[in-house]
């Protein structure tokens, strides 16, 4: 309850400031997000939150609030370039991790394989591997900070 936003949780905000960041997904209940001045209601908190009343934490594989589910599939239709950060993506495929999976799926789709091996778009920042290392665009084994 008192921890404080990072360096990147102040970069992402300063991104959305700028027009340049369309859409946040956090999985996270801390609110540091929000402690850093991103917006409440530009923030989808896709499994609740322990700051925002209207919006209780949703339990692993609990039934998700079905505007902050619509709202992140619209996202996910719409997005072209993903930054999954701090996450193990190891969420059900059906939830979050869907953010990643489908703008990877659609470059794929969308341009021949280049030869490294790596269509989708996307870029993981974080310290343990997941299961979609090898398809991303960008792969960075480290903390977000430091990134």
């Amino acid at each position: 309850l008192h921890a404080q936003p990072t360096w990147s949780h102040r970069f992402f905000t300063e991104l959305w400031r700028q027009e340049l960041l369309h859409h946040w997904v956090q999985q996270n209940h801390d609110g540091l997000p929000q402690k850093a001045g991103y917006p409440q209601e530009a923030l989808n908190e896709i499994h609740g939150s322990w700051f925002d009343p209207s919006n209780p934490v949703v339990h692993f594989r609990a039934e998700l609030r079905p505007e902050n589910f619509a709202w992140m599939l619209d996202a996910e239709l719409r997005c072209d370039l993903v930054l999954a950060v701090g996450t193990s993506l190891c969420d059900t495929p059906s939830t979050a991790d869907r953010m990643v999976v489908s703008p990877m799926e659609r470059t794929k789709r969308a341009r021949p394989s280049s030869s490294s091996g790596a269509d989708g778009a996307a870029v993981v920042v974080g310290l343990q591997r997941t299961r979609l290392d090898q398809d991303v665009q960008l792969r960075v084994f480290g903390e977000a900070d430091a990134f």
